[in-house]
């Protein structure tokens, strides 16, 4: 039963709805929000011309700042141009479509129920097909109001009305999450077509099914709840709580894994969570080649970029710096819109279709999501973007144009790798159409300070996915400390450096991994994977613009929902990241 196999895998990714990064795709627990590259960039601000003393230029190359989605206390919200306020849905839209009511969870109890009785005594498959139909097009309907709800939300965390529906909406659905399963394994029992209702469904979906317990959902809960706290910590002591309540994020996650039958979360969130089609063994090889191609060379790539752009006048400084960080439309034009306008295929029509339909809201409040994510309205059948107070750059825009256009061709894709490279190659595709709109000067400073930007996310991506490898094989984290987790970070930041390089030349990595871990636990090497292979799109337009953008349209439309990443790049003609073959190919962007 195809329908019914569908539905588990987004019931179970609506959980991650709140918890997950960002990242993501409807894939088993995955959650449907693809983050932004911001959440998890780490980005060196450049010094305009007149701060180029010995001092400012010490400023210059001061250590790499994470964007993350950490709440910070606002100077004054920043008004919305008319522009971004004509191409946008205000939040008065957004809160006329929420229409939920309790009642709607009474009735999706009440059609789960009729579904489970035909089921487990009717042989008519069309009969059985048809109830089902009634439960999954109320369940839609919750799992978008839901997602408007947290629309909401994201736009002002600070709004306790806002937090409170969301918080009573989620736990509405958990009681719905936990009767549809205890449902589906009443029916996977006796049924007397039980082989035809579940067809579609693999082994591991079937054992996850028959191993669950509402135990997983309250332990999902409880993170929930640990996750809002965290939004509101503030002061001094911040941090010390932050690693507290991240101990009890790891105990709880350690605990969902071995009720599914994992002897870890690290494992257990690689297979269930973001559907990865790779070993730890291919990670191994994967931060080996990083060692032995990133780590030495990045040093001169990182002074590479930084003496192109001081040597630029004031005006062309100042251009870059406002290309990366202010809005897309306070620039001296609209990039954005001559980007999507030069292309005219297919991928140009789905690039459209986000401003042409307004499917995104702009937050003006700095207590809004930092970032910005794509959502996708299941019951509406189509993606969504929000863009957060710092959210709002060319880039990002485009960012999330990569995984809105991703979502009109396959909405529920598998691979969180997968739906990365496709947002992330689309900045570089922006990248590359920069080269005939801007000065040629520009265009290098900015084209090697992407790249090593990229390269500096990635050796932090690796290093995260180190941390929270050897944290999760712990046989308990009860009763950790800052202190604690502080010195494990030490080791793991050891072959790349230690803790004061990496602190120095790229960011706080205590500061860092307390923003990220708890939010989007075992995410970061998906970031890392996907970026060579978004690298790797860029090499290929570098040379040829037109293969590069064909490319991107094959690794979008030519991919379905249930390829895995190593298998989608093979379809296309991408080499594996996962081979010494394409980090070796990389070394013309990375040595200059």
């Amino acid at each position: 039963m195809k329908n019914l196999t569908k539905l588990l895998a987004l019931l179970l990714a609506l959980i991650m709805l709140f918890t997950a990064c960002d990242t993501g795709s409807n894939n088993k627990e995955s959650g449907d929000k693809k983050e932004t590259a911001a959440s998890t960039e780490t980005v060196t601000e450049p010094a305009t011309e007149d701060e180029t003393e010995p001092e400012a230029e010490s400023k210059g190359n001061k250590e790499t700042e994470p964007v993350t989605e950490a709440p910070t206390e606002p100077e004054t919200d920043a008004p919305l141009s008319d522009y971004r306020l004509s191409i946008s849905r205000t939040r008065d839209e957004i809160e006329s479509m929420i229409t939920l009511q309790s009642t709607d969870f009474e009735d999706a109890h009440t059609l789960l129920e009729e579904f489970e009785s035909i089921a487990k005594t009717s042989s008519n498959y069309e009969e059985v097909d048809a109830t089902y139909m009634e439960f999954e097009d109320k369940f839609y309907y919750i799992d978008t109001q839901i997602s408007l709800a947290n629309i909401i939300y994201d736009l002002n965390r600070n709004d306790t009305a806002a937090s409170s529906r969301y918080l009573d909406n989620y736990d509405l659905f958990g009681d719905l999450y936990n009767a549809y399963m205890e449902s589906c394994r009443n029916v996977y029992l006796e049924s007397p077509i039980r082989d035809e209702l579940f067809a579609d469904w693999t082994e591991e979906e079937i054992s996850q099914l028959l191993n669950y317990t509402p135990e997983s959902q309250e332990l999902r809960e409880k993170n929930e709840e640990i996750l809002v706290e965290l939004n509101e910590l503030s002061g001094p002591d911040a941090e010390k709580r932050t690693a507290e309540l991240y101990a009890q994020i790891v105990t709880n996650n350690n605990r969902i894994a071995k009720l599914a039958g994992y002897d870890n979360y690290y494992d257990y969130a690689t297979k269930e969570v973001y559907g990865r089609d790779y070993t730890r063994e291919d990670i191994a090889a994967f931060k080996g080649y990083v060692m032995k191609y990133f780590v030495p060379n990045f040093n001169a790539l990182s002074d590479g970029w930084y003496n192109k752009y001081v040597n630029l006048g004031r005006n062309a400084q100042g251009f870059m710096v406002d290309f990366l960080y202010e809005p897309f439309d306070t620039l001296d034009k609209n990039y954005l819109e001559g980007y999507v306008n030069s292309f005219d295929n297919s991928t140009g029509a789905g690039f459209k279709s986000l401003f042409e339909n307004r499917n995104m809201i702009f937050a003006s409040s700095q207590n809004s999501h930092q970032s910005a994510y794509q959502t996708y309205l299941e019951d509406l059948e189509t993606p969504f973007c929000l863009f957060g107070s710092n959210g709002q750059s060319t880039s990002t825009i485009v960012h999330e144009m990569g995984h809105y256009y991703a979502s009109l061709h396959t909405p529920h894709v598998t691979s969180y790798d997968l739906a990365e490279t496709q947002s992330q190659a689309n900045e570089y595709l922006l990248l590359k159409y920069l080269s005939t709109q801007i000065p040629l000067p520009v265009y290098n400073a900015l084209s090697e300070y992407n790249v090593y930007n990229t390269v500096a996310m990635i050796l932090i991506c690796v290093i995260i996915d180190d941390f929270e490898q050897r944290v999760y094989s712990l046989e308990s984290v009860e009763g950790y400390t800052l202190e604690d987790f502080e010195a494990i970070m030490s080791e793991v930041c050891l072959p790349y450096g230690g803790t004061h390089y990496i602190n120095s030349k790229i960011t706080d990595i205590n500061e860092y991994w307390l923003a990220v871990c708890p939010n989007s636990p075992v995410y970061y090497i998906s970031y890392a994977t996907s970026s060579i292979s978004a690298l790797n799109i860029f090499s290929i337009a570098d040379k040829d613009e037109a293969a590069g953008r064909e490319m991107y349209r094959k690794l979008v439309e030519e991919t379905d929902e249930n390829d895995g990443f190593k298998s989608a790049l093979a379809k296309i003609g991408l080499t594996d990241p996962f081979t010494e073959q394409t980090f070796i190919a990389m070394q013309d962007l990375i040595v200059k």
